[in-house]
């Protein structure tokens, strides 16, 4: 566990020195009056703009924070990888939203903003080093070397929007499962923020540096007062989660407990949101959809489910998802007999499944699983 926490705070480190050097890459370009964007490379820029693009660029790469640290699922051999195949082997894996970090331990969540912005920091003196444009003093950029003032306003800056983009992304990450408008809504209103906020700060280093340093310091107080409950919101939300995950791992044990002998659940698809819905599965003997007569308390006490509808594996040509007034719809097509039919799920969810069952129709087999 130790060697899994330090490799999680150099990915901080890393990051931020990462999003650093990129932006210093149109630093240099801008300093040395290349724009890359014009037909003729060699073609003017004033180099005296090279601050406030190194600047912009920079607190861009803050305000996207939230994003930052994305995986797809956990990573291979992990605690959280173990957890998820034993919760669920034999269902379609469920993808980790884009803001699932801020739902880590709180240390490596805060850390994040002042790893970073020492990092800006660090970077901003490097610029200043070899700019053409020294700044006029009195002004953050002119007295960055002289006045320790310019730097902490810096400093502060970048530790706020990265505080805020990871509030606003532990918001979206609370109704991810429940309320997908308001994630992508919130999701949106990050990428927006961060173009504002890059254009916006661009201008800092024209301003006095007590000035800044004011302005940037509420900021910062703001932030991460708004970061504290909303990484508590986001966390309570996934305990609500996992305990809807616990119900539906009780509704699988009891439909493998319906199982004969010799029969195994190679995949199966469900709402997960609705522990009395039904259940669509694959066995190596059958096709078939069930639904719980009862619910359990817990995995280890299931309920019961009754088979409502049952094919052969030789009459399965494919599946396929589609929106309907009733909600999305998830059919398996069969020959020489009707569909069987889930309302409800997540729709992601329902593709990967169809798109699984149409594998093996057409195959015989599933589709392998990604990195193994």
């Amino acid at each position: 566990m130790t060697r899994n926490r330090g490799s999680r705070g150099s990915t901080t480190l890393v990051f931020g020195i990462g999003f650093a050097v990129f932006a210093s890459i149109p630093f240099f370009l801008a300093n040395a009056g290349i724009n890359p964007l014009r037909k003729h490379v060699l073609r003017g820029i004033n180099p005296d703009q090279a601050p406030s693009i190194g600047i912009l660029v920079l607190f861009f790469f803050s305000a996207i924070a939230a994003f930052a640290f994305y995986e797809n699922k956990p990573p291979a051999g992990s605690d959280a990888a173990r957890a998820q195949q034993a919760a669920d082997p034999h269902g379609v894996k469920r993808r980790q939203p884009p803001t699932a970090f801020v739902r880590n331990p709180w240390p490596r969540v805060f850390a994040v903003g002042p790893v970073w912005a020492v990092c800006g920091v660090i970077a901003a003196f490097v610029w200043h080093a070899f700019a053409k444009d020294s700044g006029i003093p009195g002004t953050v950029w002119g007295d960055l070397t002289a006045s320790p003032l310019s730097a902490f306003a810096l400093l502060f800056g970048l530790w706020a929007t990265v505080n805020f983009s990871l509030a606003l992304g532990a918001i979206a990450d609370a109704f991810h499962r429940t309320l997908w408008a308001i994630f992508l809504l919130v999701s949106v209103l990050i990428a927006i923020l961060a173009i504002t906020v890059g254009v916006v700060a661009s201008n800092i280093l024209t301003i006095s540096p007590l000035a800044a340093l004011a302005v940037t310091a509420v900021c910062l107080i703001i932030t991460t007062a708004a970061l504290v409950p909303a990484r508590l919101f986001a966390v309570t939300r996934a305990r609500v989660t996992n305990r809807i995950d616990a119900a539906h791992e009780s509704r699988l044990q009891s439909l493998l407990a319906t199982l004969a002998p010799g029969e195994n659940l190679m995949l199966h698809f469900a709402d997960r949101e609705n522990p009395a819905g039904q259940i669509l599965a694959a066995t190596n003997q059958r096709l078939l959809l069930a639904a719980p007569t009862s619910i359990g308390t817990s995995p280890t006490r299931p309920g019961q489910v009754r088979i409502l509808d049952q094919a052969h594996p030789r009459q399965l040509r494919g599946a396929s998802t589609k929106f309907r007034p009733t909600g999305h719809t998830t059919s398996v097509h069969f020959r020489d007999r009707p569909d069987m039919e889930l309302v409800g799920g997540d729709p992601s969810e329902a593709d990967k499944f169809a798109e699984a069952l149409t594998s093996l129709a057409t195959t015989g087999r599933l589709p392998q699983e990604e990195d193994t």
